[in-house]
Order: structure tokens, then C-alpha cells, then sequence
């Protein structure tokens, strides 16, 4: 196993005569500019020029072709995690409610024009609570996912992984983590296994299943750990470090990150790449990678400290701050992420890095009426080009500023970034999980809010301008009627109603 080198420099090809210690910095593709930032331990390597193809929209511009609908329209019950499509084209999903304490959450199917909708399983007593992370679609035909609290029998309940067939049937509780026995300085829950998985889970090329925790473990920092699919051979492969920081005292520090967020990424190179939120010797999170046995951890970089920029609110620094939304493998030996916020603007990065760590490039910094705060992992889609969202910022039809989000397209050497669409109410606001590709010019995402009954929505992204009618009754055979359609019992939260029915 390869061992972390000296500390050395950051190089990008766009900033060849750049000094040690610098890093290029593509802002909002006006310009491109080499500034200073602490070097990181990591082995090094030159940053090769990606050559791929642009998005041909100019910077900013709202595609006058492109058109947003709405698939689903939640009401009460809250779409949450990453959607994903299933064996039969359907798309599978997971909410949770304000009262999950007393409904569970759910596990949904939707069909594509929304025309079907099903609940496939509900929390009820004695399972988890509150599945946040999404679903994973393993090899073997199963759907596997977590919920962020355990079973409502007991007390200080950190989480579950579980495990159901597409139809519903076979809703089994695979893994159960540990009750939390104390709390560390922050408040934060100590377990043995790590506490409240509320990220995807991923099949590993060895077919265990991967995630990780934001908290619990011996620090109560968080876990990355690995669970076999039939539920055994639990194993916690990494455990992040003692917080190093005083009590009540922001940012936190620590030495190698805390609260992973996002899915892990599986590098095909004996690794799994993910991401902190917090934490580092900055406390500004970083990006990590370690080996499928546990071994070999390394930090490959800590995202570097932020200054806080009292009239706006805003904290600013070179590379990102809170990297919350996991990694995208560009299948080209990079790495793709989002920093929700930071830059020297302050809304958010969008970033790139080898998967030695040796060559980190900002590609976009977000300027608000572009996006701000991205949070879902970028999709590569199947034109070369890196798709995503950003849960806040954007124009309405005026020119005026929004805070409803942003649908976004930047290829990977950072050139042709374009806004593509800004959300609006009425097909939901506040996008924050990762796009999913249905064709060549849709995809399809996840509103957190908003939409015609209020709690968010599955939305429809056109490039071409096509619309789908979708669903938006709220849970009515007719709006306005009292009739309730069983097949949408999901839309307003169950309690306790519907706990499985098949497609």
C-alpha cells in the first residue's frame, strides 16, 4: 500500500508556471487565475489537460428550448436521498415525514409519467425510522437502503440498513447500529458502529454493500464501514479522529474530517472515494479514500480555511467549503464534486481531482443568479458532460434573484458552464439529490419543497422542451373530492395505512 508522501504542490495544467503551493481557479469562466493555498500531504503527479467536449450554451444562459414539468407532487411526505431507476424503467425512491417518530417513511415506485404510483413499504413498529440516503439497486435484483434512526422499541437508536424485492415483498432489517452510550464534547452520539447512515449505500466490486455514517463511532465523529448483503460481517473501516477543537467552537477541527456525507465511490482501483462536510485541520471538510479492507486511509485534500465575510453572511476561501454531496467518477481519472459553499465568491464550487489527490481544479464558482449551494453529487451524463443542481440561487422570469435552485451543465475541463434551467414553485423548489439521465435530453431529479401540494416533487428536466402531465392530485382520485386514492397513500403520509401493496 502506497504510503502519503511529503507535502508537495498542487498543479493544474491551466496554471503551468504556477508557483508551490498554488491552485487554478476557473471563475465562472471569465477568466482563469492562479491563486495561493496550503499545500496537502499527497503522493504527486501532473494534472494532464482533459480533452472533452463542451456544453454549447454560453455561461449563465437559460436554454430558451428547455422545459421543467412535474412527474410527482408529495404532500406531507417528503422525498428525500437520491431517486434511481429500476429494472423495469419505474423510478424508486424513499420519504420521510415531520412526524416519522409516528410514520416511519416510505418506499415508493413511480412510473415515469407518474400515471402509477405505489407504495411499496411502510415504516412501521419495530423497524427503522426516517429513511434518508436513497436506494441502491444491488446485483442481485434487491433494493437496499438505510433509515437514519433505528427501531422505535428503543432509545438512543442510531439507524438500520434494510433490504426489499422491487415488487415490496421481503422487507427485511438487515443490520441494526449500535444504541449510542454517551455523547462526545459537541454533542455528538458515541457508538461502536457509527450512528444515523443518511447516505446511498454502494455494492463494492467484492459485492458487499458500502456507506457511511455522519456520526457514532468511538469519536462520534462518523464511520465509513462495510456490511455483507445477507447481513453479517459488519465491519467499521474507518473511524474518524477525536475532534480536536473546543466545545461549542466553529468550525470543528479534527485530523482526517468528520460527518462523511454523500455516497461513496467506488475507484476500481482498490479504493473508496468520499467526502466530509466538516472537519480537517480546517474544519472545512475533506475529500478522503480508503481500502476495501480498511486499510491504506488517506486524506488525497482538506479543503483549505475560510474567511467569513460578515456583510454577506458568506464564508469564503480558494477551493469550496462543505462538501456534502459525495463524488462522481468521471471514468478518466478524475474525480467530480460540488462544495456547497466557499469559493472566493462564497455560493459553492464545482471541482475536480485525481484520485491520488496530486491535482485538485475548481471548474466553476457559483455567483448566486447562476446557483448557489449545490449539494447533489454531479451526474455524468452520456454526452461527456457533468449535470447537477443547486439548491438555492437562480433568476425568475424578470431577471431578478431567486433563492428556488438551479439545473446546471459544465463539462469536465471546466469550459461551457450553463445554467440550464431556474426552479420555480410551481414544479418545486430546493433541489439537493442527484439527477437522474431517462434519455438523451431528459432527466429527471428530486425537489426537497415546493410543487403544487408543498413537499416537494419529482421533477421532469427537458432540453428539447418536452413536459410530462404527471401526478399532482396531492393523494385525491379528483381535487376538490374527498375520495383518497390507495395507490397514492404515500402522498400524505400513511399513518400506518398501506404498509405494503405491490404494483
Amino acid at each position: 500500500m502506497r504510503e502519503p508522501a511529503e507535502s508537495g504542490t498542487i498543479r493544474s495544467p491551466y496554471c503551468p508556471a504556477a508557483a508551490p503551493g498554488s491552485l487554478e481557479i476557473l471563475s465562472n469562466m471569465s477568466s482563469k487565475r492562479c491563486l495561493s493555498v496550503a499545500p496537502v500531504a499527497r503522493p504527486w503527479l501532473s494534472l494532464v489537460l482533459l480533452s472533452l467536449s463542451a456544453v454549447p450554451l454560453a455561461a449563465g444562459a437559460q436554454n430558451a428550448t428547455s422545459a421543467v414539468s412535474t412527474v410527482l407532487a408529495f404532500s406531507a411526505s417528503t422525498p428525500s436521498g437520491n431517486i434511481i431507476l429500476g429494472s423495469d424503467g419505474a423510478l424508486y425512491g424513499v420519504t420521510y415525514t415531520s412526524s416519522s417518530v409516528v410514520t416511519g417513511g416510505l418506499v415508493y415506485r413511480a412510473s415515469l409519467d407518474g400515471a402509477s404510483v405505489t407504495t411499496l413499504h411502510q415504516f412501521v413498529s419495530g423497524e427503522g425510522v426516517s429513511p434518508r440516503g436513497g436506494l441502491l439497486l444491488a446485483s442481485d435484483g434487491y433494493f437496499y437502503g438505510t433509515t437514519q434512526l433505528g427501531r422505535r422499541t428503543t432509545v438512543f437508536t442510531t439507524g438500520t440498513v434494510f433490504r426489499l424485492a422491487q415488487d415490496g415483498s421481503g422487507f427485511t432489517t438487515l443490520f441494526d447500529f449500535d444504541d449510542y452510550t454517551s455523547l462526545n464534547q459537541n454533542s455528538n452520539p458515541i457508538n461502536v458502529d457509527g450512528a444515523y447512515p443518511e447516505s446511498q449505500l454502494i455494492e463494492g466490486g467484492d459485492g458487499g454493500l458500502y456507506g457511511v455514517t455522519i456520526a457514532g463511532g468511538p469519536n462520534g465523529t462518523g464511520a465509513v464501514f462495510r456490511l455483507s448483503k445477507d447481513g453479517t460481517s459488519y465491519q467499521v473501516l474507518h473511524a474518524f479522529g477525536a475532534i480536536t477543537s473546543a466545545a461549542a467552537v466553529t468550525p470543528i477541527t479534527n485530523a482526517d474530517g468528520l460527518t462523511p456525507s454523500g455516497a461513496l465511490v467506488d475507484g476500481h482501483d482498490g479504493y473508496l472515494y468520499g467526502t466530509t462536510s466538516a472537519g480537517g485541520v480546517n474544519g472545512r471538510g475533506v475529500i478522503f479514500r480508503v481500502a476495501y479492507d480498511g486499510g491504506g486511509f488517506q486524506l488525497i485534500h482538506v479543503f483549505s480555511a475560510a474567511t467569513h465575510d460578515t456583510s454577506t453572511g458568506l464564508y469564503l476561501n480558494v477551493d469550496g467549503v462543505m462538501p456534502t454531496g459525495g463524488l462522481t467518477d468521471g471514468g478518466d481519472g478524475y474525480l467530480y464534486g460540488v462544495a456547497s459553499q466557499g469559493g472566493s465568491i462564497g455560493y459553492g464550487t464545482v471541482f475536480a481531482i485525481s484520485h491520488d489527490g496530486t491535482a485538485f481544479t475548481v471548474l466553476h464558482e457559483f455567483g448566486g443568479n447562476d446557483g448557489s449551494q449545490p449539494t447533489g453529487a454531479p451526474l455524468l451524463a452520456s454526452d461527456g458532460n457533468l449535470y447537477g443542481t443547486t439548491s438555492s440561487g437562480g433568476t425568475g422570469s424578470g431577471g431578478n434573484s431567486t433563492l428556488y435552485g438551479t439545473i446546471f451543465s459544465i463539462a469536465r475541463d471546466g469550459t461551457g458552464f450553463a445554467k440550464l434551467y431556474s426552479m420555480d414553485s410551481t414544479h418545486g423548489i430546493n433541489p439537493q439529490s442527484k439527477l437522474v439521465q431517462i434519455s438523451s435530453t431528459v432527466f429527471d431529479g428530486i425537489n426537497s419543497a415546493g410543487g403544487n401540494c408543498s413537499a416537494g416533487t419529482i421533477f421532469r428536466f427537458s432540453t428539447i422542451g418536452d413536459t410530462v402531465t404527471g401526478n399532482t392530485t396531492c393523494g385525491y382520485k379528483k381535487k376538490g373530492t374527498g375520495a383518497v386514492d390507495p395507490g397514492l397513500l404515500l402522498l400524505i403520509g400513511g399513518l400506518g395505512l398501506a404498509r405494503r401493496r405491490r404494483a
